[in-house]
């Protein structure tokens, strides 16, 4: 029976280990860079690799802030790193991943990959470090939009398609949400999913009124960003992202995330189950 458990642990861990929830989520190269970027610290195409922001040197406001719907990735992180890149027009940035982009079914809304911007919800003024969340209202659903333009390839050779009509990330729809509220100590608390698309049923407009902890309960653990769906470009997977601007604005791009699909229930179980039925039937037989 000993070897049985093992076959089922070595395969519980191939499983585990081989899911594209395993690999970085986040852009891990820049294969291509062109025009200008800036100014400092906006001038640098790396700092759109890896997870997007959570914790800003506010110089506004003298002390490290969290980013968050109302107050957005700009400056630099409490460490001096540069957090987002501004993209004029004519300019472009090509990341890559570390895995393939699937068109899956399974994740959430059918959205298979964000793009995190530095857009925000106006609010009630000035966000400081002890803002409390619960009694900070906003305003209005969008912020300053500077849409930019994505294409995506499995090759960097092509052919590439172009999301032409949208969606456009740094509009505001759905700004970079770094931690949760934690009602109870009326601080920031957990780390938000990146992978986690914000349902697009919700309209920015609604939540108008609106505290930001009560925003952030309806994105249901999402991190914002703007997500696009595979499904119509004719990729079944891609494996570089493209963004540049619509030609007139100058937008920032914070980071890239693969969307994580939500896995079938009952899936690793049925696996257990079976494994363990074949160990019982060997048992019942007396073999080894």
């Amino acid at each position: 029976m000993m070897k049985y458990l093992k076959l089922f642990l070595w395969v519980l861990a191939s499983i585990i280990m081989t899911s594209p929830a395993f690999a970085g989520p986040f852009a891990t190269e820049v294969v291509s860079a062109t025009g200008t970027f800036g100014p400092a610290p906006y001038d640098d195409p790396h700092s759109v690799l890896g997870k997007p922001t959570t914790w800003i040197k506010g110089l506004d406001v003298g002390a490290t802030m969290a980013c968050s719907m109302v107050y957005p990735a700009w400056n630099t992180d409490p460490d001096g790193n540069k957090l987002i890149t501004s993209i004029t027009p004519g300019a472009q940035i090509t990341v890559t991943f570390d895995h393939d982009i699937v068109d899956d079914p399974l994740n959430p809304y059918g959205i298979d990959f964000i793009v995190f911007g530095n857009d925000l919800y106006w609010g009630e003024g000035m966000v400081y470090p002890g803002t409390d969340m619960e009694q900070y209202h906003i305003n209005d659903g969008g912020g300053w939009p500077d849409p930019g333009i994505v294409s995506v390839a499995q090759s960097l050779d092509g052919p590439w398609h172009t999301f032409e009509t949208g969606p456009y990330y740094d509009t505001g729809t759905y700004p970079t949400q770094a931690f949760a509220w934690n009602r109870e100590a009326h601080t920031w608390g957990d780390e938000l999913d990146w992978t986690k698309p914000v349902n697009p049923e919700l309209n920015p407009s609604d939540f108008a009124g609106l505290s930001v902890a009560d925003v952030i309960d309806l994105w249901d653990g999402s991190a914002g960003g703007t997500g696009y769906d595979l499904a119509g470009t004719g990729f079944e997977w891609i494996r570089y992202i493209r963004v540049e601007s619509n030609g007139t604005t100058v937008p920032e791009v914070d980071g890239f995330a693969d969307v994580a699909a939500v896995p079938v229930p009952g899936a690793v179980w049925l696996l257990g189950s079976g494994l363990l039925g074949l160990m019982g039937v060997r048992r019942r037989k007396g073999l080894s």
